[in-house]
């Protein structure tokens, strides 16, 4: 199982995604992997960041840093849940391709692991989506949105933070790619397991949007409690 989280809000206090998402593990007590090389200059404030926002779920925590990225995939195999953060998109994927981590990463996509990216962590592992490294604002508007190439783990793009209505430049942008897109809003997440996905929210005035490429990029959107079809909507 594959869940695309669009980030959390600022101000949000919600883990409605994460409760739902750590249940769904068999054992009563699940062992979490968490990955912060999003933020490579801020790893130890990640990891607190994580910790405070897992305060109420009863899990086991361990916490990836430099110091014991080679045991990426020791850690990997013991655990439950890989919970990769959010941060700088583009330093996340160069961080995954020189220590090798993707190819590691490949091995667990399709077997029992839950893997759960937000931002830059659900970025990470598709083909190509839109990222803020290089945006700066001006005038009340934030400009210079950049497609990243990522891991390619999952056939698609998406947009993380798609509630800034800055980055309706999305819209036009997957055109350029044929590619099923999506425009996930913070505090949602876009679930891909087995043959069908799904919609998680910790708030519900917040929206996920799909983008088929095979229907002029017709912009569809996904509601909580419907179950979607696989196949169809991430025919390539």
């Amino acid at each position: 199982m594959i869940a695309l989280i669009g980030g959390k809000g600022k101000d949000s206090t919600e883990n409605k995604i994460e409760k739902r998402l750590f249940a769904l593990v068999n054992n009563k007590r699940p062992k979490v992997l968490f990955c912060p090389y999003a933020t490579i200059n801020k790893i130890d404030s990640s990891i607190d960041k994580f910790h405070k926002l897992i305060h109420d779920i009863d899990c086991e925590i361990t916490n990836l840093t430099l110091e014991n990225i080679d045991k990426f995939d020791e850690y990997l195999n013991e655990s439950d849940i890989l919970y990769i953060a959010g941060g700088v998109s583009d330093d996340l994927v160069d961080i995954f391709i020189k220590y090798k981590l993707d190819k590691i990463l490949a091995k667990y996509i399709n077997t029992d692991k839950i893997i759960i990216g937000s931002s830059a962590g659900a970025m990470l592992l598709t083909k190509i989506s839109m990222g803020d490294k290089y945006m700066f604002s001006d005038n009340f508007h934030n400009y210079n949105y950049k497609m990243v190439n990522c891991l390619d783990l999952i056939h698609i793009s998406i947009c993380p933070h798609y509630q800034n209505e800055d980055l309706v430049v999305y819209n036009d942008e997957i055109r350029k790619y044929d590619l099923p897109s999506f425009g996930i809003e913070e505090d949602t997440a876009l679930v891909i397991d087995k043959d069908k996905i799904f919609v998680l929210k910790d708030y519900q005035d917040k929206s996920i949007y799909y983008f088929d490429n095979k229907n002029n990029y017709k912009m569809i959107p996904l509601y909580e409690g419907e179950i979607y079809e696989k196949d169809s909507m991430l025919r390539s």
